[in-house]
């Protein structure tokens, strides 16, 4: 009680509202018996004072005697002091929170957004993509360690995004918290650059994955690896998506030295600035049941779109799920002898593909196309 009292006591707001209540008693009662007629009417004397402290100035009632008046000036001093102190602590909140806000300290209060773990060469460019594929307004929270002036260029970089900034480790669920992880629709977790000081960045990423997981299961992570050797532990993880930092990059360089013209026209569908790209679209009703060439046929003519295939978001189990998280000599053995026997252990995506299937394939309720605009 006594700690809650002195608490109390040194609170900005308490000690200016109790000087405004006790310049106002003492003055409407000195007033009172400095005054005589209708200002000492009732409680009329109090109403004058606060008038007077909050220089409102109604007009209703103005002391007549040379005490009464200089009792009025010195309410004034008192009322404009008090209530400029007011205006500035109120003011200060507002800014220290804008500050705060500024340096990635205070909780977001945002709901369906984006979350940005991490930072290396590549989350600008994610960045562009994002804002360059969004069709409208996007949330968009980032959660890492770069300076105040780093953040304010990019917000002024991206102003067609609401960025958001979050300072701190995205390992820790009290930073997670603050970035509102709960509410979000997706997190994408990049890993920092490759440091000889630090630990392999992949350890951070799976460590984080778990712990996203582990506060909602039903969060959809994307993560990016740079060492396939960790790729069964993140899916342990319960992770949605991966992306490897060595597939595609091998795939363009092979495809320079033996299929020339192929990573040209990968680049101009992967570009976030070319207006020939993929695009996912919802299957009309009227098309589930039917055949994957009249669908074809349908988004050629109608829109002059090139469908490619079709997808579907499903469950499926893998070998990471399969295989305990403890790397005991069992795990070892078994997938060795998977190996063996020719069985992949790289556990597929969540998202099922289908690319140009077969003109009699029937598209399915729940599928949606992927097309070339």
């Amino acid at each position: 009680m006594r700690l809650w009292l002195r608490t109390l006591i040194r609170n900005s707001f308490f000690q200016i509202g109790a000087g405004i209540l006790i310049v106002m008693t003492l003055g409407g009662l000195i007033l009172r018996l400095l005054e005589t007629g209708a200002i000492i009417e009732g409680e009329n004397p109090f109403w004058w004072a606060i008038v007077t402290m909050t220089t409102v100035g109604y007009g209703d009632f103005a002391p007549e005697s040379t005490s009464g008046r200089l009792v009025s000036v010195l309410v004034m001093f008192a009322g404009i002091s008090l209530i400029s102190m007011l205006t500035a602590t109120i003011s200060s909140i507002f800014v220290a929170k804008k500050i705060r806000e500024g340096k990635g300290l205070e909780k977001i209060k945002v709901n369906k957004h984006i979350i940005l773990c991490g930072w290396n060469r590549n989350g600008e460019q994610i960045i562009d993509s994002i804002q360059y594929l969004s069709d409208g307004k996007l949330n968009l929270v980032l959660i890492n360690e770069l300076s105040e002036e780093e953040i304010n260029r990019l917000k002024s970089k991206y102003q067609k995004i609401n960025l958001n900034y979050v300072t701190g480790d995205f390992t820790q669920e009290r930073i997670l918290e603050k970035a509102n992880v709960r509410s979000a629709e997706t997190v994408v977790i990049i890993p920092n650059p490759v440091s000889p000081k630090a630990s392999h960045p992949d350890e951070k990423t799976i460590f984080a994955t778990m712990t996203i997981k582990s506060m909602d299961s039903n969060l959809r992570v994307v993560a990016y690896l740079h060492d396939r050797d960790n790729l069964k532990h993140i899916r342990r993880a319960n992770v949605d998506e991966v992306v490897l930092s060595d597939d595609f990059g091998a795939y363009m360089v092979a495809s320079h030295v033996m299929d020339p013209g192929i990573p040209q026209t990968v680049d101009v569908l992967l570009s976030n600035k070319s207006s020939t790209r993929f695009k996912r679209m919802a299957i009309p009703a009227e098309f589930i049941g039917r055949t994957y060439n009249e669908l074809f046929e349908n988004f050629r003519t109608e829109n002059n779109w090139v469908l490619v295939g079709v997808y579907s978001e499903e469950e499926q189990l893998g070998i990471g799920e399969v295989l305990s998280a403890d790397p005991s000599s069992l795990d070892a053995f078994i997938e060795r002898k998977l190996k063996e026997g020719g069985i992949s252990l790289q556990e597929e995506s969540k998202v099922s593909t289908v690319i140009n299937p077969q003109k009699d394939y029937i598209i399915k309720d729940g599928e949606r196309a992927i097309v070339i605009l």
